[in-house]
């Protein structure tokens, strides 16, 4: 068994006041530390989570949070999961203008992952998961304390599919079952 520590983002029950929601937390999780509510009335639950893996400790705690918030919206576990190339430069160890003739072609052996938006005209940012598996198989170079990435950018998705999809009807929550991997839609 390990020790993990991760932190949920969620908005609670409409109406629940601050003082009723921590008690309420706390008296049904006990290896979480309720924070916020931020300034989009989202709140922080960070937890300390003993399991056999990540995946575990996470589907753990996520049933639990539910358990204890029915009605409560789980939107992401926080990480850095977005990056600017300064960001890829940093993290990867190596120079802002080697990242950018790696974005652009112009050095390694191209097809550096396309960027998932922009922050504003001039900056671009890319999915931390898509940029080590990039430079894992296509460079061989693993990048230090990238390997739950895509794990959490997928275990994130799932949640926002989770979102999504609640207010659809029967039909488009067929075609959306549909567009997952036959193991994912049959778990």
């Amino acid at each position: 068994m390990n020790d993990y520590t991760f932190t949920l983002r969620f908005l609670p029950v409409l109406g629940q006041g601050l003082e009723d929601l921590s008690v309420h937390v706390y008296e049904r999780i006990d290896d979480a530390s309720l924070m916020g509510p931020d300034d989009d009335g989202t709140f922080l639950l960070e937890f300390d989570r003993r399991a056999s893996s990540l995946p575990r400790a996470l589907a753990s705690a996520l049933e639990e949070l539910l358990h204890a918030l029915p009605s409560a919206i789980i939107l992401r576990v926080e990480e850095d999961d977005l990056a600017t190339m300064a960001d890829i430069a940093k993290r990867s160890g190596r120079t802002p203008e080697s990242i950018r003739l790696l974005v652009g072609g112009k050095r390694g052996p191209g097809g550096f992952p396309p960027a998932a938006g922009r922050l504003d005209a001039r900056t671009k940012i890319w999915r931390w998961a898509d940029v080590a598996q990039w430079f894992e198989t296509a460079l061989d170079e693993p990048l230090p304390d990238t390997s739950e990435s895509a794990f959490l950018q997928a275990f994130n998705d799932a949640l926002e599919i989770r979102r999504l999809t609640a207010g659809l009807g029967k039909p488009q929550r067929q075609a959306i079952a549909a567009a997952l991997p036959k193991e994912l839609a049959a778990a």
